[in-house]
């Protein structure tokens, strides 16, 4: 083994000094008056080909680098007194094997420790091979990791040109963004090194498609953007020949997956157009398409733009109602049809801006749910439906179950479970008052962080409600593995089953399904006697809907109330 230099009783240098100098990743010298060498490293051995022995003591820097032919002007050279040269610039390295290398060389003086004598640190790097370093640094900052594609800052350089180049030749090229729908369902299934190959094959799949004057970058990790030359209608039979590709189902890791994808398009021309506005335009036309469903393509107009615009103004105003309490709660009575007796009612969550008057849950809930604030509503809705009904508990004797809503986000993301306990604890209400309704989403995914979620509460002595069922795709084998305790049928089968021998046909196929299962069975969007008489006569066990009431407030619900009470207590 080497001996550290700071064992050089001459060096001088402290040995935190003489490590540094050691591990530096170019070649570095200390050298006397005369330019005799007393310190050097070992990538400095490698640069010239001696090794430190034949050097310290033994030649000078001056032997080994040509300075009379330097390869540009020196930034700075000064010949002291004593003869020594203090120089900055790219000169000639002699090698050992006595081939000449270009190299950049600083030596400038240190401040001597000891009087009357000189001392020089010397720095020298090959040129070729910081080329190459920078080569290689360059293609890092500018190529994604996974599929070797080009990444945003490279794809902003290239779009930048393509516009400049299009508007000078009055030519046209088309953007698209694409993003696999699975991407997120492949990661929870089969973990991140699946992920990456799926984007791997889906990186190889789009080059096969496109040709060599098109740009394909990989974004944000998760995204393809395609420049590609086609316009009009060459542009839309790439994007069919794109999807067509893509929908060829690999196998990654053992299992067929599927890389149906998205793609929101923009052409150029378009007016005003930068890298950024043609992103964010494209980015516009792709959430239409995922909003269409998976697979699906959309092309940018106007009219997206204003929606966006719109989306974007609603979401930043639903923030301001959260902190300015501009939210409140309403409870939808759900009725046993057998007695008619008030059992449960569900919390629906409202919205009333002071300027805009009620907002309806239709329109601000899809925004929450794209820009993650449902995770921050559905905790609200929790904590504040808990509150209302402990101040109900202490007013009505016979206080009915109140049912909250849960989205599959929140049981992926949050700690329900915590966030329920909390709020009964804290409201000292007990489970056997809260009902949670999840959808057949939950169901569909069949994550285990969610089924876990699910148990806990069942446990805790919450209910659990399937929401819309009928409109999914779960499979019924996991009503008989998840504690379940009642379904809810879909008001869009409620509505029309007197009219459609289909619908009837479901919703009583469901109700004696549901009671071969022990579950009970609530009807939504009863709004006529008839629909009560006949879920009725199919053995349905609750309803709700406009018939038997509308949403009431909390002063609305406890004014239901107790008239049935049977003696309400003090209020």
């Amino acid at each position: 083994m080497r001996p550290a230099i700071a064992a050089s009783g001459d060096a001088g240098f402290a040995p935190s000094e003489a490590d540094a100098i050691e591990g530096a990743p170019y070649g570095m010298f200390v050298c006397d008056a005369n330019g005799t060498f007393e310190l050097v490293n070992a990538a400095y051995e490698q640069l010239t080909g001696y090794s430190r022995e034949t050097l310290i003591g033994h030649r000078t820097f001056g032997s080994l680098h040509d300075l009379t032919h330097a390869i540009r002007q020196p930034a700075q050279t000064h010949t002291t007194p004593s003869g020594n040269i203090e120089f900055d610039g790219e000169c000639v390295c002699l090698h050992r094997n006595r081939t000449r290398a270009p190299v950049h060389l600083a030596v400038s003086r240190i401040d001597a420790a000891t009087p009357g004598r000189q001392r020089y640190v010397g720095i020298a790097f090959d040129l070729k091979q910081h080329a190459q370093y920078q080569a290689r640094l360059w293609y890092v900052t500018h190529h994604d990791h996974v599929t070797r594609l080009p990444n945003q800052t490279l794809l902003t350089e290239r779009l930048d040109l393509a516009i400049t180049r299009c508007a000078r030749h009055g030519a046209g090229f088309t953007l698209l963004i694409i993003e696999l729908d699975q991407l997120r369902q492949i990661g929870n299934a089969l973990g991140q090194p699946a992920v990456d190959l799926a984007l791997q094959v889906a990186a190889e799949r789009l080059r096969g498609v496109t040709g060599p004057d098109d740009t394909i970058a990989c974004v944000g990790g998760t995204q393809f953007v395609l420049v590609a030359q086609a316009t009009g209608q060459q542009a839309s039979v790439l994007v069919e020949l794109i999807r067509a590709r893509l929908a060829e189902w690999p196998e990654i890791s053992q299992a067929p997956v599927s890389l149906a994808a998205s793609i929101g398009g923009v052409c150029f021309p378009e007016h005003g157009a930068t890298p950024a506005l043609l992103i964010r335009r494209a980015n516009v036309a792709l959430a239409e398409a995922k909003r269409a469903g998976s697979g699906q393509s959309r092309f940018f107009c106007a009219a997206m733009e204003a929606e966006s615009t719109r989306q974007l103004e609603l979401e930043t105003l639903l923030r301001g109602a959260i902190d300015n309490r501009q939210l409140h709660l309403v409870y939808q009575p759900q009725i046993t049809l057998a007695t008619g007796e008030l059992v449960l009612a569900e919390t629906l969550l409202r919205w009333r801006h002071p300027t805009r008057g009620a907002i309806s849950p239709a329109e601000f809930i899809p925004v929450a749910e794209k820009s993650g604030l449902i995770d921050q509503l559905g905790e609200w809705v929790i904590r504040n439906a808990c509150r209302e009904a402990s101040q109900l508990l202490r007013r009505v004797r016979n206080m009915p179950r109140i049912s909250v809503n849960v989205s599959p986000q929140q049981l992926q993301r949050q700690d329900v479970l915590g966030i329920v306990t909390r709020a009964l604890d804290e409201n000292a209400l007990e489970a056997r008052y809260l009902e949670v309704e999840i959808t057949e989403g939950v169901l569909l995914e069949h994550t285990d962080t969610a089924l876990e979620t699910i148990q806990a509460l069942r446990r805790l002595g919450v209910e659990i409600a399937v929401d819309d069922f009928g409109t999914g795709y779960s499979s019924l084998a996991y009503l008989t593995r998840l504690p379940v305790d009642r379904l809810k049928i879909d008001q869009s089968f409620i509505r029309r089953m007197l009219s459609d021998p289909q619908c009837h046909a479901i919703v009583e196929a469901v109700i004696a399904m549901a009671h071969a299962l022990k579950l009970r069975v609530t009807a939504e969007g009863v709004e006529s006697a008839a629909h009560a008489a006949r879920l009725t006569d199919l053995g349905c066990d609750e309803a709700q809907g406009f018939w038997f009431s509308r949403p009431l407030s909390q002063q609305g619900l406890y004014n239901v109330l107790r008239p049935l009470d049977g003696g309400a207590l003090p209020g």
